[in-house]
């Protein structure tokens, strides 16, 4: 009947409402739930600080003797870029005033180069690898000058001590003494001729090596033995591995840093040595007899009293 009929219609929109009802209720709960966690959890976000930096940015902590802790902070900022130094102060040299081709991207970089000898990137890295070579000489080079004749000025068992003076002790018919202090002397009974040949053929096989990228088998003090292969694809100029024991430029950065302090004492070095030499010709002297008088009367033996002897003075 039509009763029943609108009884039954009746009986279904209800249910069809409350059901509508529960839908949103339940909807609302949920958006109150999902807001209640997302403001939760940016509570926490906000609550929770930042772990601080150690270091702040472009510094490194660089190692400190025979590769232990406690070396100087390194910041690539004052070698590396626009701003790093150079080599005039800022009031009298502004960056803008440098060629671009004196960008600080080579260690070393002061921004100096009167003749334009940097305008060639290739002619630069010949003339950046000449450099480091002969800057690596002349540290050798200056401490082998100096220590052997210091050593034998106090006392040591050495002859020929003063450089100039051992090719000319070894040509008189003499020979060398090593390691003279403090490891007691060990005597050279071998001839100038033949020593000047094994330095030859050693130096010449080294060379050979440097040039070639290649090496042979052996062991170095902390990276113990290895093969030829360990030096396939090692840069030329910096290869590290066996020549890097103490891993002093695992860290790229503090490696940068040790690039510019190599530099800066070859080029010291460079200039030591040449200065050794020069004063060597006016005194007659080694560097460690001239320090040591220079020291011990530093008014009475100086550049100026040494030039202006009574001796040196040119006479008509």
């Amino acid at each position: 009947s039509s009763t029943s009929l609108d009884k039954w219609c009746f009986t279904i929109e209800n249910h069809t409402g409350k059901l509508h009802k529960m839908q949103s209720l339940q909807s609302r709960f949920s958006s109150v739930r999902c807001n209640a966690f997302f403001k939760k959890a940016a509570k926490k976000v906000t609550k929770t600080p930042a772990k601080p930096s150690k270091q702040s940015k472009g510094t490194k902590q660089s190692r400190g003797w025979l590769g232990g802790a406690g070396g100087s902070s390194t910041s690539l900022d004052k070698w590396y870029g626009p701003d790093r130094a150079l080599f005039l102060p800022s009031g009298l040299l502004d960056p803008s005033d440098l060629p671009d081709y004196l960008n600080g991207e080579l260690a070393g970089d002061y921004g100096y180069d009167p003749l334009g000898l940097g305008k060639d990137p290739e002619q630069v890295a010949k003339f950046r690898a000449f450099e480091l070579i002969h800057a690596r000489w002349a540290m050798l080079a200056a401490a082998g000058i100096i220590i052997p004749e210091g050593l034998q000025a106090n006392g040591a068992d050495i002859r020929g001590g003063t450089w100039f003076e051992t090719g000319a002790e070894m040509l008189d018919g003499g020979t060398l003494n090593y390691f003279a202090v403090p490891w007691g002397v060990v005597g050279n009974p071998l001839p100038l001729f033949i020593i000047a040949a094994v330095e030859v053929v050693l130096m010449g096989a080294v060379e050979k090596f440097r040039s070639d990228g290649v090496g042979p088998p052996g062991y170095a003090p902390g990276a113990g033995k290895f093969d030829s292969s360990v030096f396939e694809g090692l840069d030329r100029l910096y290869p590290g591995g066996p020549f890097d024991p103490l891993g002093l430029a695992d860290d790229p950065e503090v490696f940068a840093e040790l690039k510019v302090k190599e530099i800066k004492n070859g080029r010291l070095a460079m200039v030591s040595v040449l200065g050794f030499a020069a004063a060597s010709y006016v005194t007659g002297e080694g560097p460690y007899a001239n320090w040591s008088k220079h020291v011990a009367n530093p008014f009475g033996y100086n550049l100026l009293t040494v030039l202006g002897a009574e001796e040196r003075i040119p006479t008509l």
